[in-house]
């Protein structure tokens, strides 16, 4: 395993209010502070050439356990390595050996141009001056930033700066990468681009860890997942895997026309019904299909000889989101696709 992680916890001491003056004349006593538990007792671990998708909302503890990795954060109490290397004891081998992208930070300095700053910080790595060279015009070809390589990167987009962030971190090709939400800022074309590179950087050996609220993107690029929940790894296995295991049944979707109650009393109390009966008659409508296609011909059947009319069918699988919903009880961040 080139990431090991075994029993991590984090608490955070929540933040008191300051004492106002009159407190202190008052001689009030000074509330005992809380603790808040960021990461819950959490074991995992991250092979060569693998994928390892953390997933959860925002707030579940994904960035924090991953600056605890990057040596940025001390854990309460546990222990994690990086290629044998304690994040404690070792934290300077750890540091050589990992890349590191934190979603929202900056990254890179914004009055030097987009080479300037692959230089820069290729030599804080001792990096041979000709490798730095070699390495960051492969690094902004292949991240579409060749062209704007000279121009200073505060002229950048917010996706741009978020390639050269991303170019930054592949620099010195370590055998380690914690990519935080690497997607997030981005175009849908510069999202797919940035997939397919992490399935390359997974195919040439890295261990990757990728925490997103994507689902998406957990399953496209992740072997493995594992779903935190308020600070606990509540599942982990293959996308395909923890969606079985979930026990989600895939769901047909109904554009209807015709009569409202009758169309729910062939569905039945657990459809899922969305905004209000059109006044044209039109009705929307999901439904558990749990033999797919087959499910679906049979409710189709039934609604017809009621005289409701089928205009669009459309089967949706289960999904890591649907997984998700059954394993927390919660929802991930953003809006549903369909119900």
């Amino acid at each position: 395993m080139l990431i090991e992680v075994e029993r991590l916890t984090k608490q955070f001491e929540r933040r008191r209010p300051s004492r106002r003056p009159w407190d202190v004349l008052a001689r009030r006593p000074v509330p005992t502070p809380s603790l808040v538990v960021a990461v819950d007792d959490v074991t995992l671990g991250v092979r060569a050439g693998e994928v390892y998708g953390l997933l959860g909302p925002n707030g579940a503890g994904k960035t924090t356990m991953a600056r605890m990795l990057a040596t940025l954060l001390e854990p309460t109490t546990g222990t994690a390595g990086i290629c044998g290397y304690d994040t404690q004891r070792d934290a300077g081998a750890v540091r050589a050996r990992i890349g590191v992208m934190f979603a929202g930070e900056r990254g890179i300095y914004w009055r030097l141009t987009g080479r300037e700053n692959l230089e820069i910080f290729g030599r804080l790595q001792f990096m041979p001056g000709h490798v730095i060279q070699e390495r960051s015009a492969a690094l902004l070809e292949q991240l579409g930033l060749a062209e704007r390589a000279d121009d200073l990167a505060e002229t950048y987009s917010t996706g741009m700066k978020q390639r050269l962030n991303l170019a930054r971190t592949l620099l010195h090709d370590p055998p380690v990468l914690l990519l935080d939400e690497p997607t997030a800022a981005l175009d849908p074309a510069a999202a797919r681009a940035t997939r397919e590179l992490i399935r390359t950087l997974q195919r040439a050996g890295k261990a990757v860890l990728l925490t997103t609220h994507n689902m998406h993107e957990a399953d496209e690029v992740c072997d493995r997942v594992g779903i935190i929940d308020h600070g606990r790894l509540v599942a982990e296995d293959r996308p395909a895997t923890l969606i079985a295991s979930a026990g989600v049944e895939p769901r047909l979707e109904l554009q209807l026309h015709g009569d409202a109650a009758a169309a729910r009393q062939i569905l039945g109390a657990d459809a899922l019904w969305w905004g209000d009966d059109q006044d044209d008659g039109g009705i929307a409508v999901a439904v558990s299909a749990p033999a797919g296609w087959q499910s679906a011909e049979r409710i189709a059947v039934s609604l017809k000889a009621a005289g409701i009319a089928v205009i669009e069918s459309r089967l949706r699988e289960a999904t890591l989101e649907d997984a998700f919903i059954r394993l927390t009880g919660s929802r991930l961040g953003g809006s549903f696709e369909s119900i």
